[in-house]
């Protein structure tokens, strides 16, 4: 797998939510994320890989977790930079504040380790916010899931 460096304010889509996959280790806890699965709710990591996510299931580039036994259960997609029920819960876990300036619309996000992150949405920020903390101001990504 081909890695590219990239600036976390610049990170945004699948390579956000891949760093945010290896910022948080979304592997050891994604069981909470899908509480539904019956099966073996157990991942062992995440991959870059095509998954029907655009307009009309297009198969996009994806953060995908990948789970323990394939045989058990398929894999899911983690995209907490667009899923609330993803990035939401993140909140909390991370003590993120998360403000929306009355003269700007953008929102702006820190943790207790950061300085404010901001973004086009919520979700944006404050997934920023987690991948400074946690992975600094620069970071590894999948060059597949970087779009020019």
């Amino acid at each position: 797998m081909n890695m590219i460096e990239v600036k976390t304010a610049d990170l945004i889509g699948p390579a956000l939510d891949w760093a945010v996959a290896h910022a948080v280790k979304v592997w050891e806890s994604a069981h909470e994320l899908f509480p539904t699965m019956t099966l073996d709710p157990t991942f062992s990591g995440v991959e870059p890989r095509p998954y029907p996510r655009g307009e009309f299931g297009s198969m996009l580039m994806t953060c995908v977790l990948v789970p323990s036994n394939p045989f058990r259960q398929d894999p899911q997609p983690f995209c907490p930079s667009i899923s609330w029920s993803q990035g939401g819960p993140l909140i909390e876990r991370h003590r993120i504040s998360v403000i929306f300036h009355d003269d700007d619309s953008r929102p702006c996000a820190w943790t207790d380790e950061t300085a404010a992150w901001s973004g086009a949405d919520a979700l944006i920020c404050l997934c920023r916010a987690i991948v400074a903390a946690k992975l600094g101001n620069t970071v590894q990504v999948p060059a597949e899931l970087v779009t020019p």
